[in-house]
């Protein structure tokens, strides 16, 4: 679904990716793991068009999305809860997802989409009419997904989804994130908590310093006595 094939990116003459190779399957949930500075969000927004790459391609479904702006991106069925959160604080939590639906033509369409999101996440619903500056840490992580999975993406790209959130809020987000895989999108998941990631993915990826260090099944990753020493610890 998703292929990264040698990709160097950066801002400027900073160059922040060097080389990279990353593939998220259907039907899978993948995680780019890794510390803080080493290049995942940078990667989120060279799919994501934000950022074009300096070489190498990005290919969705079979074709190179690596040149085409963000708006065509989320057409072509990428969606995107990204770090920080970035709902709109001074609208609803409807008229959030109502923009986060802006590219479903039809009326129909877009309120079956809105209730497959409340169905989701019912606190939602419950605060439909709430501003969206007004909900708790928690809830504002919901309704970005929210946001992210309003047009019925195939691919669901996730910038650090627990971040600043208690355990059991993060616990509830995650069971969440299943939920979504199961539904038929497929995920990439960027986390700085390695064993939630690791925990909750078929494969990851572990980045730092722009590079690829080293990737696999996540079970076997979680096996491996460098992860266990540089991240896990004695989890």
């Amino acid at each position: 679904m998703l292929s990264i094939e040698n990709m160097v990116a950066g801002y400027g003459k900073a160059q922040v990716i060097h080389g990279i190779d990353l593939e998220v399957r259907s039907g899978e949930i993948v995680a780019l793991v890794g510390p803080n500075g080493a290049g995942k969000t940078t990667t989120i927004r060279c799919i994501t068009g934000e950022i074009r790459p300096v070489k190498g391609s990005v290919r969705y479904d079979g074709a190179n999305i690596a040149d085409i702006p963000p708006h065509r991106v989320a057409s072509a069925g990428i969606g995107c809860a990204r770090e920080g959160r970035n709902i709109f604080g001074n609208l609803t939590v409807y008229e959030n997802l109502a923009m986060g639906g802006y590219v479903i033509r039809g009326h129909l369409k877009l309120r079956e989409r809105m209730a497959w999101v409340y169905d989701l996440f019912p606190r939602l619903k419950e605060r439909t009419g709430q501003l969206a500056e007004s909900l708790s840490g928690g809830e504002q992580q919901m309704l970005a997904i929210g946001m992210a999975v309003m047009n019925e993406p195939g691919l669901l790209l996730l910038d650090e989804p627990s971040l600043g959130l208690a355990p059991v809020v993060v616990d509830q987000i995650y069971e969440k994130i299943a939920e979504i895989c199961r539904e038929g999108a497929s995920i990439l998941l960027v986390e700085q908590d390695v064993g939630l990631a690791l925990d909750i993915s078929r494969r990851a990826y572990v980045m730092e310093s722009g590079q690829i260090r080293i990737s696999g099944p996540s079970d076997e990753l979680g096996k491996d006595p460098y992860i266990i020493d540089t991240y896990l610890g004695a989890r």
